[in-house]
């Protein structure tokens, strides 16, 4: 089909992002990843449903032999049972490791629901699927990606690896610190490259949509999958849940695909976000149109219920193509004032609070109520183990500090600084105690001693 693409803004410096302008396009990876398989198994090299332990025998799971129960089809439609928590910190800590490290950090990991029965997005599905590849056909999963889809569909701008193809350099990135952008370099993962980090363009990724919609025929004819492998790919799958950018609408998961979506008619999609892109894939077969938007900006603070305005902006895109009305994207000017007004209410305060405290070290008196001084320091030395804690319910500190900076560098300033200043508070009290008992010496001595009559 035809593909019509073009570019818009800045791709960093005096560069101007054009249709073949480079991005990393996060998630949106997992289609790839989930083709990949399903040519193997159009060879006849892999089978759905078989288990992953025969690809992938090294993976442990801290549930011992059920793993052996998740499939190659529960790892395509996340049902395997891994919840996002066993992907999000992998996503973060296996940084330029191999796929293998990055599974080895699973061997903790608890299932949360039985294999086949319930869907929950873990990348770490995909970074088994993309072992599968690397286990089935012989090669390395960038090589495979590069020879079997990238190479036979013209996506010469696209790149398997962790760097861009050829001469073409990427578009910076961009990350939100306390509401302003921030140009960067790229994120990009080795270890888990088949579940977000490959590499493409919009004028490539047009003609790997229009491949979907011509049932898996190249523009040339080359056919690059079997049109019930594609079929497999976009059908139906479990219930899955999508984010506020949705406006919290259900949809299902095919294999690599969303499939319903907040479009108001039959769409397959897929969002792909990293740190500091942020991408949509979208199918309309009815239609016989496809849509494929990149940004070369990563999603604001990841507060619950609040829609990403960067994923607000690529549904846009999608809503303008088809005609239909765009949505007033919500103010993230006001959201970061607000953010910025409370994070620095609360970094003074308890600044405020340290300086304070300062004078009971360097000028101790007797206290007062030494009992609610140390109730003081047993309340801030709470509130720093819940500081400190509350990371590492989700993505772990080196998630945040990759997803949300800005949250991170608060949330580490109003712990060191209530940490500041229960030390000195306790130094104070433990000071004042020590002057409590030279007064009371000192009036001891005082006391006039009485003859005996």
């Amino acid at each position: 089909g035809q593909v019509d693409a073009r570019g818009v803004g800045s791709a960093g410096g005096d560069r101007e992002v054009t249709a073949d302008t480079p991005f990393v396009i996060g998630s949106a990876t997992k289609s790839f990843t989930a083709l990949a398989v399903m040519q193997l198994v159009d060879a006849g090299l892999v089978d759905l449903e078989a288990s992953v332990r025969d690809y992938v025998p090294e993976l442990e799971l801290a549930d011992g032999q059920r793993v052996d129960d998740i499939t190659v089809r529960d790892l395509l439609q996340q049902t395997s049972g891994l919840d996002d928590l066993a992907g999000g910190p992998l996503l973060a800590s296996a940084a330029d490791g191999t796929p293998l490290a990055a599974i080895a950090e699973l061997k903790d990991a608890k299932l949360t629901s039985t294999p086949g029965e319930a869907w929950g997005y873990a990348n770490a599905n995909y970074v088994l699927a993309g072992l599968i590849v690397e286990r089935a056909s012989g090669m390395r999963y960038g090589d495979y990606v590069q020879r079997e889809i990238f190479t036979p569909l013209g996506m010469t701008h696209s790149s398997a690896t962790t760097d861009p193809a050829g001469s073409d350099v990427l578009a910076d990135g961009h990350r939100f610190w306390f509401g302003l952008p921030v140009a960067t370099e790229p994120t990009r993962r080795n270890a888990t490259l088949a579940a977000g980090y490959l590499i493409s363009t919009a004028a490539d990724l047009g003609r790997y949509l229009s491949m979907h919609l011509a049932e898996g025929l190249a523009p040339d004819g080359t056919r690059i999958v079997s049109a019930d492998g594609i079929r497999t790919l976009l059908g139906g799958g479990p219930d899955a849940t999508l984010g506020a950018w949705a406006d919290g609408q259900d949809s299902r998961y095919a294999m690599g695909w969303f499939v319903g979506g907040p479009w108001g008619e039959n769409a397959v999609f897929h969002p792909g976000n990293t740190p500091d892109t942020t991408t949509m894939l979208t199918l309309f077969p009815d239609r016989d149109v496809a849509v494929a938007v990149v940004v070369n900006a990563g999603n604001e603070l990841p507060v619950p219920g609040n829609p990403f305005i960067a994923d607000r902006i690529t549904r846009n895109v999608v809503h303008s193509t088809l005609g239909q009305p765009v949505l007033d994207l919500p103010s993230m000017w006001r959201f970061y004032a607000l953010f910025d007004l409370v994070a620095l209410l609360l970094l003074a305060g308890t600044a405020w609070g340290l300086l304070r405290a300062v004078p009971t070290v360097t000028s101790p008196s007797p206290s007062r109520h030494p009992a609610r001084g140390w109730a003081g320091i047993l309340v801030r030395t709470l509130g720093v183990g819940l500081l400190v804690l509350v990371p590492t319910l989700s993505y772990g500190w080196g998630g945040l500090w990759t997803w949300a900076s800005d949250l991170a560098v608060v949330i580490a300033a109003l712990a060191l600084l209530l940490a500041a200043t229960a030390a000195v508070r306790a130094t104070g009290l433990l000071r004042a105690k020590r002057a409590d008992s030279r007064a009371a010496a000192s009036s001891t001595e005082r006391v006039p001693q009485h003859a005996s009559p």
